[in-house]
């Protein structure tokens, strides 16, 4: 959960673009009035312009993974629905929703809520089944913050898919440019890897870089889709789509995960200030931090 959870921070706000000539094509349903002729590097330079102006946003997300385990013939089918506020400066994010996990043989469980807060004021999780808040400690915090902080500015993700310029497809509709990529392979790998090793900067930098090149090295990606929605006239991502399947070599076991999430974005800069409710700063419980083994 923990690593899925850094996969989808690290693709939330992702927008790829490469800066070239090409007009978007429109989609047969595009009216004739409405179809632009921008380029796809105009697009992506006034789509940089917005992502670097933007102050707040809020987000509605919709994931199903699927991770199966080939010797045991067993899989696992997580749901997850959650809506998130989002502010950059100061970096903070309140998010609140549900999940639902069931496997082979047991009987689905009831969706479990889930609710936190990351603000400057610390990272305070909510216990999905007593209510209660908790306090995670800092040395977590501060990391999934320099997590937060990365993902939250769209032009250095931009930066880093760079290299799939040769890879997208751009169209329009009548009211959107809609960039498609599909990508596999050693070279996606590689940009998993490099946004991973950025989240792991920091407290016990050198087990964590350890630990994730194990992980790199027993992983492949079998495939990607990205279908992204930017809007023809505020250049505001409004929606996103994105289709992974990937395998992973875990002593000899094989796990495959099939994972499907759609995002909404909406409200630009319209989001209040994030803080953490009294009541939780007061009662919350503090967790130690976790020993690596």
């Amino acid at each position: 959960m923990k690593k899925w959870a850094s996969w989808m921070a690290a693709g939330v706000l992702t927008l790829g673009l490469a800066a070239c000539g090409e007009t978007a094509k429109p989609t047969p349903e595009t009216p004739k009035e409405e179809t632009s002729k921008m380029t796809l590097g105009e697009v992506f330079n006034k789509t940089m312009e917005v992502s670097k102006e933007t102050k707040s946003l809020s987000a509605a997300m919709d994931m199903k993974q699927k991770m199966t385990y080939s010797q045991e013939d067993k899989s696992m089918t997580t749901s997850m629905k959650m809506d998130m506020d989002v502010t950059m400066e100061p970096i903070a994010v309140y998010q609140k929703g549900t999940m639902t996990v069931a496997g082979d043989g047991a009987e689905q469980m009831e969706p479990m809520p889930v609710e936190s807060y990351m603000t400057e004021q610390g990272f305070y999780m909510k216990e999905p089944e007593g209510g209660q808040w908790m306090k995670l400690p800092k040395e977590m915090y501060d990391q999934i913050m320099k997590m937060s902080q990365q993902q939250a500015k769209p032009e250095e993700q931009l930066k880093q898919l760079e290299q799939f310029k040769d890879d997208f497809k751009f169209e329009q509709t009548a009211d959107s440019y809609v960039l498609k990529l599909d990508a596999s392979g050693e070279k996606f790998n590689k940009l998993i890897e490099s946004q991973m090793s950025q989240m792991m900067q920091g407290a016990e930098a050198e087990e964590a870089q350890a630990s994730l090149k194990e992980m790199m090295d027993a992983m492949k990606i079998e495939k990607v889709n990205y279908t992204i929605y930017v809007d023809k006239k505020t250049f505001e991502t409004t929606k996103m789509d994105i289709n992974m399947d990937m395998a992973m070599d875990i002593e000899g076991n094989e796990m495959k995960t099939s994972q499907v999430m759609n995002v909404v974005y909406k409200d630009y800069n319209k989001v209040e200030p994030i803080k953490v409710p009294d009541d939780v700063m007061k009662n919350a419980q503090e967790v130690p931090m976790p020993e690596m083994e």
